[in-house]
């Protein structure tokens, strides 16, 4: 039997409140309770202690210990006579989203971190929770089972990377070569349940053929419809939220991304991981210069995976590709932040978004995908495509992630230069610490499909008139949303025409030359009315004053990007194509007019 057990109970669900207790033999002196201040996966201290209630202790016949608050997150307990520690507190658990519990009349999701305190220095001893449910209500978790309601788990951290659905939840259980899967689908939605599954079963199917085998005796998708998108990756399960009418259309490929990219984790992340992200220390930040690859190639992988689980069309994929470039190229920041800045600074700065974050910072999710794709054309074009990013994938599980060990910083490019058979560090050094524009050259070279600017062609002007000019659209910079039907600057890109004429976030716009704008369209609209070089009157409201800039009706060219195959492709590069997207992809249609290649 375990020397550390927690005992969880749900006297009144509707008020969100966990109780919570936790019983430890052998504590032969003063000891210390201590709360996490971040959940592994998600980089922010959120300080779970500031949920915690009540907090008591008492020796094993329940006489009561002195306990008093020894800083923001920790309690010091006086020694019991008796060796046992038996302590209880109340967790008020009100946040519906993967990185925190919620509990209400219908369920309790629980987040390890933000519910179970330890006891310091204990943490790599076996533990065992009991949960007492509310009648009705079934259990689902990723912990081995050691009884009725009771679970164990190895120590500490497997008690945090396992999350709890409790409630009366759907499970839907299939397996994969044997291995158990399952999700617990809590709320209700237009979800179809055998579409998923057969869906998933191919996502797991494709990422176990890239990695050659499942790395987990089960696993457990816990899936939450209600509203927003998120997850967050567990050795053995996974916590999903997606809005509850999101199984149709775009909307479900949404979802099985974030299901691939989740899964993905299961690898990369949880046992292929930098040697700081586990065994954790959960009162100080665990910097890394390398979440580029924990994310970054689990982002490039995501929509990889449904391309090659057949889940999504060759084009589709280059389509969503294009759009992550385009994305990329729009914002400012990625001329002032490196990547491996960006993954070192998460803590202070990915997690706590503000106004001016689009031009000063960028998201190693989002590079660290091009970067990785760029790393996939460049092995592939020093190989003759013998070789592909997901040889190094591979190798680097064969050396650190099958042994579950953390690999020191430096290793991933080291086993990078290694499967290309060059020194890629000329290529990649400047990528990961510098912020000079991205080489998309190589996808070109290596695959023949071609990066251009979508600009559709006009048409020929009507009989005895000129063609139209090609189309334009408006730069004003600025990032809106409505709040309260109110138009409202979330973001104004450095360098714009609003940057320029001094508009700021949080201004409420009002009015262009006297007349009322409702909407981002129609702003976008008086910009391409306006005579070429002029300025427009923009009001705003600025904490509550009014106040007018001149806003320069700038427009550009259109600023979205299309990959094509081009139709000369030769047979070496088709044959890299077909390998890269496990297919062939049509060749594009003529260029049209103006077609800009990049």
């Amino acid at each position: 039997m375990a020397r550390i057990r927690y005992r969880v109970r749900f006297p009144e669900p509707h008020t969100h409140m966990v109780g919570v207790e936790l019983e430890a033999e052998g504590v032969t002196g003063p000891s210390r309770l201590v709360m996490p201040s971040w959940t592994p996966g998600s980089y922010l201290m959120r300080e779970f202690a500031r949920n915690v209630m009540h907090m008591e202790a008492a020796d094993g016949s329940w006489r009561p210990l002195a306990v008093r608050k020894a800083d923001r997150g920790s309690w010091e307990v006086d020694a019991p006579a008796d060796g046992v520690l038996r302590a209880r507190w109340v967790v008020n658990a009100d946040e519906l989203t993967v990185r925190t519990s919620h509990v209400d009349a219908t369920h309790a999701a629980i987040n390890g971190a933000s519910v179970f305190a330890y006891l310091e220095g204990r943490t790599d001893e076996p533990v065992e929770i009991a949960v007492e449910p509310p009648a009705g209500w079934r259990i689902t978790t990723a912990m081995e089972p050691a009884g009725e309601n009771v679970f164990t788990a190895a120590d500490y951290d497997e008690l945090v990377d396992s999350p709890l659905e409790i409630g009366t939840h759907r499970v839907l259980e299939w397996e994969v070569d044997g291995v158990p899967h399952r999700y617990a689908v809590w709320g209700r939605g237009n979800d179809d349940p055998a579409r998923l599954v057969a869906d998933t079963t191919r996502i797991v199917q494709a990422e176990r053929d890239l990695w050659g085998g499942l790395p987990y005796p089960h696993f457990t998708f816990i899936l939450h419809l209600a509203s927003g998108q998120g997850g967050l990756e567990h050795r053995n399960s996974t916590a999903l939220l997606v809005d509850r009418f999101s199984f149709r259309g775009m909307g479900y490929e949404s979802v099985l991304g974030l299901v691939a990219h989740e899964l993905f984790h299961a690898w990369n992340g949880k046992r292929l991981r930098p040697e700081v992200l586990g065994p954790f220390d959960y009162t100080r930040e665990a910097y890394t210069r390398e979440l580029w690859v924990v994310e970054g190639f689990t982002t490039y992988y995501t929509d990889l995976v449904l391309r090659r689980a057949g889940l999504i069309t060759p084009q589709r994929y280059l389509d969503k590709l294009a759009e992550m470039i385009t994305r990329f190229q729009q914002q400012p920041g990625r001329g002032v932040q490196p990547l491996e800045e960006s993954s070192f600074d998460t803590w202070i700065k990915f997690y706590r978004p503000d106004a001016n974050s689009p031009n000063a910072t960028i998201s190693y999710y989002q590079k660290g995908a091009l970067v990785a794709l760029l790393l996939d054309m460049a092995i592939r074009e020093h190989t003759g495509n013998a070789r592909s990013l997901d040889d190094v994938m591979r190798l680097l599980w064969e050396r650190w992630g099958a042994r579950d060990v953390g690999f020191p910083e430096g290793t991933v490019q080291a086993v990078l230069s290694e499967v290309a058979g060059t020194d890629l560090s000329p290529v990649l050094v400047p990528m990961l610490r510098g912020t000079g524009e991205l080489d998309f050259g190589g996808l070109l070279r290596t695959t023949g499909v071609m990066l251009s600017r979508a600009e559709p062609y006009a048409g020929p002007g009507m009989a005895g008139l000129p063609a139209p000019p090609p189309p334009r659209e408006p730069e004003t910079g600025m990032q809106l949303r409505v709040e309260g039907g109110r138009l409202v600057v979330a973001h104004v890109l450095a360098g714009s025409a609003g940057w320029r004429a001094g508009v700021n976030a949080g201004d409420e716009l009002v009015a262009v030359n006297g007349f009322r704008i409702t909407s981002p369209d129609t702003l976008q609209q008086r910009v391409l009315e306006a005579a070429p070089g002029s300025t427009l009157d923009l009001t705003v409201f600025r904490r509550d004053e009014l106040v007018t800039v001149r806003l320069p009706a700038v427009t550009v060219p259109p600023s979205r990007l299309v990959l094509r195959a081009v139709k000369d492709a030769t047979p070496a590069q088709q044959a890299v194509l077909a390998d890269w997207l496990r297919t062939t992809v049509p060749a594009a249609p003529a260029a049209q007019p103006g077609a800009t290649s990049l």
